[in-house]
């Protein structure tokens, strides 16, 4: 595994291009994404955002450079909400291979403002790695971060079926196709299965320096998928906890918050609160599922009302303020996921609440949750062991509110924005 990176000395002021498919907050890489630029622009440096344009977008001085929106329907944000129209097929695959007007928009943006380095968050199919090699012409560092595992699963998420998938980690992806990873579909699955071909075959992510892995888990999928290990850097996410004010009092609700899908394990906690409401009748502590993304819940809705689960209540369309007022009166949040996750924001914000988590046993989440001292862990996918962590943690307020202290401390000490910054500067700094 690759070392953690030593502190080192600050670096004069930097001219970053921040790149992301979306310049608005749809969910956790978005909220790393305005949290760095927030990080950057504090110590000095000058952020120039590249993206694609949306209605949601915030406003910035630099949107004349963003990429068309690839939908006639220009507020769709995912895939499922693009009309197929031949238009929009053909942005699609545009963007999915080799984008002329990315690297064209990039150019003129070079052109007109000095980058030091560029920051890439998310790209793939939605901006394509054509802007590397105008990064490339003019010598400036690629860094990439990884927010999910699409550099070795065409799916992105190692999860087929509900349960975990490792085919296609240092092969050729073509279990992808065999299995319809994409949306089901054996046209989009082969479509995606070629420009991950393309893109390695092309030598377009050689030109990546390096790749920021939030976690230790994932930088070791990202070796076994091939990847070279000079190049992989674990560097943490981070919390701006000086900015929360932490809420150590027995809550009076269990917490869920993120993305509604299958991935997300919600079905499975919908099922532990059923098994929990049967065992503990005089007992009950209501659930609130907090919608952060822009997923549809009405399949949710009637999962809850055919359970009749009156416990369970579902919130959508909160303002920030109103959101982060649930998180801090809750008891305990629920991280229920199937799929490996790559350090989740939700974990880390509940932490700075000072909040315990209840998270499944994989992936990063045995890193950054300390069983019986920030949190608890269960089997992944077990319903039955959910719902015995959910019913324990609710009959033990004291424990809980300790765990929650545990939690604010580590967050403090582990993932704060500082120690994020000195480790990211110094990737930075090596091919600056």
């Amino acid at each position: 595994m690759a070392p953690e990176m030593a502190m080192t000395e600050s670096i004069t002021e930097l001219n970053i291009l921040l790149a992301n498919y979306r310049y608005f907050i749809s969910g956790g890489p978005e909220r790393y994404l305005f949290n760095a630029k927030k990080m950057f622009e504090f110590n000095g440096h000058n952020v120039i955002p590249f993206s694609v344009k949306h209605p949601r977008n915030r406003e910035t001085e630099f949107e004349e450079y963003f990429l068309s929106s690839l939908s006639d329907r220009k507020d769709a944000s995912t895939l499922r909400q693009f009309k197929k129209s031949p238009k929009t097929l053909l942005k699609l695959f545009d963007r999915t291979f080799y984008s002329v007007e990315a690297r064209a928009k990039v150019k003129r943006l070079l052109d007109h403002h000095k980058v030091d380095v560029a920051y890439v968050l998310h790209f793939l199919r939605w901006i394509s790695p054509s802007i590397f090699s105008e990064f490339s012409k003019r010598n400036i560092p690629i860094i990439v971060r990884i927010s999910d595992f699409e550099y070795m699963c065409p799916g992105a998420h190692l999860l087929r079926d509900g349960e975990i998938c490792e085919l296609c980690i240092g092969k050729k992806l073509w279990p992808s196709v065999k299995h319809k990873c994409i949306q089901n579909s054996s046209v989009l699955s082969f479509i995606h299965y070629l420009a991950m071909t393309f893109h390695k075959k092309s030598g377009f992510l050689d030109k990546i320096d390096a790749f920021i892995c939030p976690s230790r888990f994932t930088l070791g999928k990202m070796c076994a998928a091939g990847y070279d290990e000079g190049k992989l850097f674990h560097v943490p996410t981070f919390v701006d906890y000086q900015r929360i004010t932490p809420n150590f009092d027995v809550g009076q609700y269990i917490l869920y918050f993120g993305r509604i899908s299958v991935e997300k394990g919600v079905d499975l906690l919908i099922d532990a609160i059923e098994v929990y409401k049967r065992r503990n009748h005089d007992q009950l502590m209501p659930l609130y599922i907090v919608q952060t993304g822009m997923d549809e819940t009405k399949q949710l809705e009637e999962r809850v009302r055919s359970k009749n689960l009156t416990e369970v209540k579902i919130l959508t369309d909160l303002t920030p303020k109103q959101f982060y007022s649930y998180v801090q009166q809750s008891a305990f949040t629920v991280v229920p996921s199937l799929f490996y996750e790559n350090l989740p924001n939700v974990i880390l914000e509940s932490y700075a609440y000072g909040k315990p988590v209840l998270g499944s046993r994989r992936g990063s989440f045995l890193e950054v949750i300390q069983d019986g001292k920030t949190g608890l862990l269960f089997e992944p996918g077990d319903t039955e062991d959910l719902a015995d962590k959910i019913g324990w943690l609710v009959n033990h307020p004291d424990e809980c509110v300790k765990m929650g202290r545990n939690a604010r401390e580590l967050a403090e000490k582990e993932y704060n924005r500082n120690l994020h910054y000195d480790r990211l500067m110094n990737v930075f700094k090596r091919f600056l």
